[in-house]
């Protein structure tokens, strides 16, 4: 039979129900045992409805779960320690979220919120829970569950809200009388501070009469001014002060006969000359035979004018910091603000003072703040920080760093915070972030070598790479370990300097020998998003297998280089010896001969002629390394000038106009760079066309190089053969229409490699052509 229901025979429940709920409301309002209430509710609650279990959860302030306070039926040992969670997809969330009693029929097939698991532990079925207090801001959950299923009837959820309701109100008065007996607390430690503060000044009291005579005075006046009890009695009031305060203060003594009140501030001269400065207050009273007195009371104000002097000093300081400056009283109103923490926040000075701390803060913050200064009231060194966000006047939220202080004033402890904008540094923070994720998937995937980050004390932070894997080397094993303790004293040596300079702002590549391995580095600096140096970065790549190449390449080079220079020198001889042969030919034969003869004896002559060009062609092709001078600062000036003389020949024969500009300093070999120019105007000369030729030489500046640029106005190259003229013998023209052996060109790219450099053509049909080549510039040297 359902419990909740009515019969006919049995006892109505309502009025059951109503009955406990009077008992428990008129038990609230006779005992202050809050925890005792809540647990003879649970108890009331479990009995009335015959459920195993009823619970009063409270909201823990971190706002994320629930505690179970006080309850009925669970295992021993869980309440007061076990917790439910609070947020809204579980049933004690969604309970606080509710204004309506959350009914539970069965919680296996709900819906709705997830089973917390101290209901699942004791195999709750069925129940109803309630939010204690309003929906704004519920101080907890109040529920009865049973083990079996259950359809609880409407005045089994209205029977459990009315307990509810009396918990809230009996809670309600509970937090009222504490805060109450809180405050009561600090008036009477305001009273017991303001007592011990007037027991404690020595302050100068004294009577007078309307003619200026004391009447009565304590030992402090005599004590400061350093006159005796007979001189006081003696003495006028205004003889206490300088001669030029006279007047002033008789007349603020006259007045206060009248008016009934003074205040005066002024040095008091003593016996010994010194001036002490004093506030006095008097007022007139009545003696006791009915003629007017002032009663005064002085005090020595030399600390708080030298206080004064300072507070102003810290008053200009505090409002011209670009912090935002804050102090506020217990009940976290804010007494004082600067005008850097109202244009943080958007509003005016006028707006915040007195307003609470919720303005702009959120309830979360403040509860930080205040565990962050219960740590300050038993460290007076600590300065804790908070960061946290500020709501501003249009909404707005910017980030922020609190840093907390106090002082005490009055007797009242004074809240002081620091704001500062932290919008700027969390933008370059999450940048930083960015950046060392980049660099971490780098440093992870970095292929065929390793890279890794150091610090300042060139210790490693970061490190990866497919080298570590192929070399079975755990990055945890470099990690946190400097170069000092990871390499042998040499290297460390070696290497040190390339490390050190990435901090300068250098990057430098490297080669060194390391596990056997011959290893390429680079270091180079790594920086934030504020352009700052913040860590230096080793990419490593082993080039072993390059280097052995590059070795066999050399060599196999050079044996090249040796069998065309062989080659071509043996070659000339018996070519000379059929040039000879030839030439007899023709001198003895002059004549003789039919005019095929003379014509194959021409072309055979011819072809000599050709092949010994070739052959000195190739000859200095393959000196070009060999043979080659140290590469210098040189005037490329000078270098055109020589070869335009070794021309000037053709170009006069040619009419060839010749138009340079200034060229610039360079590092290079001298004859070889001759040559370059040499072959380049040749080429302009003999591919003019039919107009006289017309060349312009210049140079433009590229970074660390200069590109030297030769244009001619003639016949031009196709674009798609452009790549071919650089070719070793290759010749885009017959040897009849233009002479040459086809290897200039290819000599001209030689020698610019040998420089560290490139050239290129850009041409066209019938557009003319400009060749430009690059070479190294010599530090400072201008066009």
């Amino acid at each position: 039979m359902d419990p909740t229901s009515e019969t006919d025979t049995g006892p109505d429940p309502r009025a059951r129900q109503q009955e406990v709920v009077a008992q428990l409301g008129q038990q609230a309002l006779q005992s202050d045992d809050l925890d005792g209430l809540m647990r003879d509710a649970a108890v009331t609650a479990a009995e009335t409805l015959e459920v195993e279990y009823a619970a009063v959860l409270e909201r823990r302030s971190d706002e994320d779960t629930l505690s179970l306070r006080q309850g009925v039926g669970w295992n021993d040992g869980i309440v007061g320690s076990a917790t439910v969670p609070a947020d809204p997809h579980s049933q004690g969330g969604y309970t606080l979220l509710t204004e309506e009693p959350v009914v539970v029929d069965d919680l296996r097939a709900e819906e709705r919120f997830s089973v917390p698991a101290l209901f699942s532990d004791h195999d709750v079925v069925s129940g109803i829970s309630v939010a204690i207090g309003g929906p704004g801001d519920p101080w907890g959950v109040f529920g009865v569950h049973t083990t079996d299923r259950r359809e609880f009837a409407e005045d089994a959820a209205a029977f459990v809200t009315n307990l509810t309701n009396v918990l809230a109100a009996a809670i309600d008065r509970a937090e009222t009388e504490r805060r109450l007996r809180e405050r009561e607390r600090r008036l009477e430690r305001y009273r017991e501070y303001t007592d011990g503060i007037l027991a404690a000044v020595d302050d100068v009291f004294y009577v007078i009469d309307e003619s200026g005579t004391f009447q009565r005075w304590n030992e402090s006046l005599t004590a400061v001014t350093g006159y005796s009890d007979t001189e006081v009695e003696s003495m006028h009031p205004v003889a206490f002060f300088d001669e030029e305060d006279r007047d002033s203060i008789a007349a603020e003594i006259s007045e206060a006969f009248e008016t009934g009140r003074a205040r005066v501030e002024a040095d008091i001269l003593t016996k010994d000359g010194d001036r002490i400065p004093y506030e006095f207050v008097a007022t007139r009273l009545e003696a006791p035979d009915g003629t007017p007195v002032l009663a005064g009371i002085g005090r020595d104000v030399t600390a708080r004018k030298e206080r004064t002097r300072e507070l102003i000093r810290y008053e200009r300081i505090v409002e011209t910091i670009n912090d935002g400056i804050y102090v506020a009283d217990d009940d976290l109103r804010y007494t004082m603000v600067n005008d850097a923490f109202a244009a943080l926040t958007g509003y005016t000075r006028e707006n915040l003072q007195g307003a609470h701390a919720t303005r702009v803060i959120d309830e979360a913050t403040i509860e930080e703040a205040a565990e962050m200064r219960a740590v300050m009231a038993t460290d007076e060194t600590a300065n804790p920080t908070q960061e946290t966000t500020v709501e501003t006047a249009d909404g707005t939220n910017v980030p922020v760093e609190v840093t907390f202080a106090s002082f005490t004033a009055d007797g009242e402890e004074n809240r002081v915070g620091v704001v500062r904008d932290i919008t700027d540094r969390e933008e370059r923070e999450r940048a930083l972030e960015e950046s060392e994720r980049r660099y971490r998937t780098l440093v992870e995937n970095f292929p065929d070598g390793a890279v890794g980050l150091y610090d300042e004390d060139l210790t490693y932070t970061v490190a990866g790479g497919e080298m570590l894997n192929v070399l079975d080397i755990p990055p945890d094993e470099i990690v946190g370990v400097s170069i000092y303790e990871r390499y042998p004293d040499d290297l460390v040596e070696e290497i040190k300097p390339h490390f050190r300079a990435a901090f300068e702002g250098e990057s430098n590549t490297f080669e060194v020998e390391y596990h056997d391995r011959h290893l390429l580095a680079h270091t180079l600096p790594v920086r934030n998003g504020a352009d700052e140096i913040y860590a230096g970065m080793l990419m490593i790549q082993d080039i072993t297998e390059r280097t052995e190449y590059r070795r066999q390449l050399e060599a196999s080079n050079e044996r090249l280089e040796q069998f065309a220079y062989a080659a071509s020198h043996d070659l000339k001889e018996p070519l000379r010896m059929i040039s000879s042969y030839l030439t007899l030919l023709q001198k003895r034969y002059d004549g003789e001969l039919d005019e095929d003869g003379e014509e194959f004896l021409k072309f055979a002559v011819d072809g000599a002629d050709r092949m010994r060009a070739m052959i000195d062609g190739l000859l200095a092709y393959s000196r070009i390394d060999t043979q080659g001078e140290p590469l210098e600062p040189l005037e490329l000036d000078a270098v055109l000038d020589a070869s335009v003389d070794n021309l000037r020949v053709r170009i006069e024969e040619s009419g060839a106009e010749l138009t340079a500009d200034s060229l610039p300093r360079v590092r290079g070999d001298e004859h070889q760079l001759q040559q370059v120019f040499q072959n380049l105007l040749s080429n302009a000369i003999e591919y003019s066309g039919d107009d006289p030729p017309r060349i312009r030489v210049w140079a433009e500046r590229a970074g660390d190089e200069w590109e030297v640029s030769v244009r001619d106005e003639g016949i031009g190259i196709d674009p798609d053969e452009t790549d071919q003229v650089f070719e070793v013998f290759q010749r885009l023209h017959s040897y009849d229409e233009h002479a040459g052996t086809g290897i200039g060109l290819a000599l001209c790219q030689r020698i610019v490699e040998r420089h560290g450099g490139e050239i290129r053509v850009e041409s066209a049909p019938e557009e003319g052509a400009t060749f430009s080549f690059t070479l190294p510039a010599v530090n400072g040297a201008g066009p």
